[in-house]
């Protein structure tokens, strides 16, 4: 009988990640929370290892990636009597159980697998996929007709990558912490974070590394030393955190200024966002409408239901939704004339709208200024989110910056809920906090000038 490993799990993330029975497993976060060891443990699971027909395979980002892995595995499994062959390594246990590696290197090496069968594949380093679509159609080998043996996947990676913005959608902003079943598929998935705080051997052996990654720049301490997902390198809105910028739905006060901004679309999303400002200037973007593939009728008729009674100081929409004679205007409204504009046809069906400024660069600063905030003299940002905008809170924190034209962010994404909030927010203007003064004052001193004047009159 071979000895057995020396090595016991971490309390608290690292065992958690270990006894998790979901499909779709991620570990990970920040650097050094022992993902690697979690990684190299849950693929020899006991069940599966004692298993002749077991098949793992583990994937990593290219040959010298992969190299590394297979030394830091020849070690860990060295008491299990393995044998390994091949290259890339494949490593063979004496039950008959097999792991075998590969990487991604290749344009199409999520094609090479296709056909075979694994019981569990370990993907590191999973932001380097650069869509879903390629993770998915590696993770179709996951699959068991062996009886007992379940098929499931673990990934590990840390924020940032090509494909940051879809892993952090898959898992990241449903599955943390909590199994989540997808609707689409009945798969479930779960995400486990962690950070090097989750690491006493690291924290013991190299109590410097934190130091070390505290002195990193702004966007990498966030991401590496936190293991936040809402910064990454090239972030167009780099000060976003969901922390401080989203709250809790409460009920607007009657007084409040209100205002609604449009962002048209039909393939792409139509989106609406509700906005009002507070006493003191802060705004608060408190409802949305997200829709694609429906007719213009739909969402005049959507917004007005979900405006109700409520009085807006103006509704800004996207100026291209002024030009006349548009194409396909019978996808909108079967009973209107060509020569109209989206603006003339939403005005005809009850929403009147405004011309928007449409200003990128100055709109992209002004946004900036109302997410501004610091642990000094602004420890709060100017503008709030209600945690039920989903789409917005969802799509602005993952825009980034254009290549073409670097103070632009790239206009590729889904940036329909960032420019219907540009639009409301230039029309506000910047949120120069020294010069709103609070609602109540203003009020205040309109009463005494009253009275002034009054006065005035009887002397």
């Amino acid at each position: 009988m071979p000895e057995k490993i020396l090595w016991q799990p971490h309390k608290g993330a690292q065992t958690r990640a270990l006894q998790q029975t979901a499909k779709e497993i991620l570990y990970g976060g920040a650097r050094g929370g022992g993902k690697t060891e979690a990684g190299l443990a849950w693929m020899i699971e006991p069940k599966y290892l004692m298993n002749e027909k077991y098949r793992g395979l583990v994937i990593r980002r290219n040959y010298d990636d992969l190299r590394d892995w297979i030394d830091r595995a020849k070690m860990f499994y060295r008491s299990l009597g393995v044998k390994v062959t091949g290259n890339p390594a494949e490593f063979n246990f004496p039950s008959g159980a097999k792991i075998r590696t590969g990487h991604l290197a290749d344009s199409d090496a999520t094609y090479k697998y296709l056909g075979h069968e694994y019981q569990k594949i370990l993907i590191e380093e999973l932001t380097i996929i650069p869509s879903e679509e390629n993770y998915l159609r590696l993770i179709s080998t996951c699959r068991s007709t062996v009886k007992g043996l379940e098929p499931q996947v673990f990934c590990t990676t840390n924020p940032g990558g090509a494909g940051h913005m879809w892993v952090k959608q898959r898992w990241v902003d449903v599955a943390r912490n909590k199994e989540y079943t997808d609707p689409a598929t009945g798969r479930t998935r779960i995400f486990i974070p962690s950070r090097v705080y989750d690491n006493p051997t690291l924290m013991e052996n190299d109590p410097e590394y934190v130091n070390t990654l505290k002195g990193l720049p702004d966007e990498l301490r966030e991401a590496w030393l936190n293991g936040s997902w809402d910064v990454f390198s090239g972030q167009y809105f780099n000060k976003w955190r969901y922390e401080k910028h989203v709250v809790k739905p409460f009920k607007i006060p009657n007084d409040w200024h209100r205002y609604r901004a449009i962002d048209y679309g039909m393939s792409a999303p139509f989106c609406c966002l509700w906005i009002a400002v507070d006493y003191d200037g802060c705004a608060y973007v408190y409802r949305e409408h997200y829709e694609k593939d429906k007719v213009l009728s739909y969402h005049t008729q959507k917004i007005k239901e979900l405006s109700g009674d409520e009085k807006y100081e103006n509704t800004l929409g996207d100026p291209a939704m002024w030009i006349r004679n548009p194409q396909n205007t019978s996808n909108w409204s079967n009973a209107l004339p060509t020569h109209m504009s989206i603006a003339d046809i939403m005005l005809f069906d009850g929403v009147s709208v405004n011309k928007a400024n449409n200003d990128r660069i100055n709109g992209w600063n002004v946004v900036r200024e109302y997410l501004e905030w610091n642990d000094s003299d602004k420890p709060e940002p100017r503008i709030k989110f209600f945690s039920n905008c989903e789409n917005l809170i969802r799509t602005l924190p993952m825009l980034v910056h254009s290549e073409k034209k670097v103070e632009d962010l790239d206009t590729t994404q889904e940036d329909h809920s960032a420019d219907a909030l540009r639009y409301g927010l230039m029309y506000l203007g910047s949120p120069r906090k020294d010069s709103v003064k609070p609602y109540l004052q203003k009020e205040l001193e309109k009463l005494l000038a009253l009275d002034s004047n009054i006065d005035g009159v009887r002397n």
